[in-house]
């Protein structure tokens, strides 16, 4: 073979390497692009769902049954004194997924000694402890200050998560410090051109006269920008006050966002010493600024909440009255004859062929005969409220419901 044609074989040949090699990097890249998208395999919403309550438990009860509805978990921040009022509420939460933490509101815990933070939290944590009967793994100061102290303390007491102001605007975050086996959990945080920096929370923007719909515009601009969000409501207003309930609701059913309980949510992001952690100590609204008060704001209306003056309902035509119902029947259910949960119940019975005796609020012997089956079960019910604080009122036996939905629904079946 001559010189010649040898040199255009070979120069073939590397022609044809260099197409090939093309050709392989190019498929390369197509199979691989998906896992190089990180936008692609990050476009899971997670949300954890934070609660705050220290008025009494009517919101309270109204939000999580509304969560319930939904599989939303949460986390509920109380302080002692309100555990100890109404132990007998939030020890039924976990049933709901709802983890309950310690909260003192005595002062910000910033640049406060190791030695009155470590006092101030066993208070919180032992009296908690021993109303709930379960660990408090998650505490917060007043204005979700902390310091190093704080870290030390929590750590002292084996407490997992201390919450913190938020450092990363909207998108919540945790910190696990270096130097301490303690979590810190930077919740999604907002801006007020008048009133500075607040939590993602119903109550933060009430409280610097924000509205209902500027809440609705926060909480829709923090889904739209970051992976990771916190929202907050002090459940007095979002589980009570009309306008900021249907923001809430209208969230919850408008979003792709997983909810997650807090070990599933804390799973830590950012891993540094703490003296890389930012801090934010800003507090610009100590006095409320509200543009309505919430005693000029609308409540829920919750047809089977207790208390709801409903006399004026027209229940005469109601089937099976308890004028031509069997007394003897083994279901026993006091309502209103107008609630969602009261309509749902009867419908129920319906379906599965349950004959019952009904109580209308309307009956002249109702509050006689609804305290005499109280008396019966210790005054304590299972189902949505522990206290009979929601109709349908619902006795079989030795058990007693209040409320209704699904769940309940399966426990009668199997109780009858």
């Amino acid at each position: 073979m001559n010189k010649k044609k040898k040199y255009k074989i070979l120069m073939l040949f590397g022609i044809a390497l260099i197409l090939f090699s093309s050709v392989l990097i190019l498929l390369v890249n197509m199979f691989s692009s998906g896992e190089d998208n990180p936008a692609e395999e990050n476009s899971t919403k997670e949300g954890l769902m934070l609660l705050i309550e220290f008025e009494d438990t009517t919101g309270l009860e109204n939000f999580v049954m509304e969560m319930h509805d939904r599989d939303i978990p949460g986390l509920l921040m109380v302080s002692y004194e309100f555990a100890e009022e109404h132990a007998d509420v939030l020890k039924e939460l976990d049933k709901y997924g709802i983890e309950v933490g310690g909260s003192y509101s005595g002062e910000p815990l910033w640049d406060v000694s190791y030695e009155e933070q470590l006092s101030i939290m066993t208070t919180v944590k032992e009296r908690i402890e021993t109303v709930l009967g379960s660990d408090m793994r998650v505490f917060g100061s007043r204005y979700f200050a902390y310091d190093e102290n704080t870290l030390k303390a929590a750590q002292e007491l084996g407490i997992e998560y201390v919450l913190a102001r938020g450092t990363t605007g909207a998108k919540a975050t945790i910190y696990k410090p270096d130097e301490y086996d303690v979590k810190i959990f930077s919740v999604s945080n907002v801006n007020s051109e008048k009133w500075g920096t607040g939590s993602l929370c119903d109550y933060s923007y009430w409280a610097r006269e924000g509205t209902p719909e500027e809440f609705n515009e926060e909480l829709f601009g923090a889904y739209n920008t970051y992976d990771k969000i916190s929202p907050v409501s002090h459940t007095y207003i979002g589980g009570l006050k009309q306008r900021w309930f249907d923001v809430y609701m209208n969230f919850f059913d408008s979003t792709d966002i997983t909810w997650e309980d807090l070990d599933t949510f804390g799973s830590v992001d950012v891993y540094t010493s703490i003296t890389d952690i930012p801090e934010n100590r800003e507090v610009q609204y100590t006095t409320p600024k509200p543009a309505v008060a919430l005693e000029d704001e609308e409540n829920v209306n919750n047809p089977c909440a207790v208390g709801i003056d409903d006399s004026s309902s027209d229940n005469t035509d109601a089937e099976n009255s308890s004028d031509d119902t069997n007394e003897d029947s083994s279901v026993i259910i006091f309502h209103n004859g107008v609630g969602e949960m009261c309509l749902e119940a009867l419908d129920f019975f319906e379906d599965n062929s349950i004959e019952y005796t009904e109580y209308l609020t309307t009956d002249d012997d109702f509050d006689t005969k609804l305290s005499e089956y109280k008396e019966k079960v210790d005054y304590v019910s299972s189902g949505v409220s522990t206290t009979f604080g929601y109709y349908p009122m619902i006795f079989i036996g030795d058990k007693a419901f209040s409320g209704f939905n699904n769940e309940i629904g399966e426990e009668i079946l199997e109780t009858i």
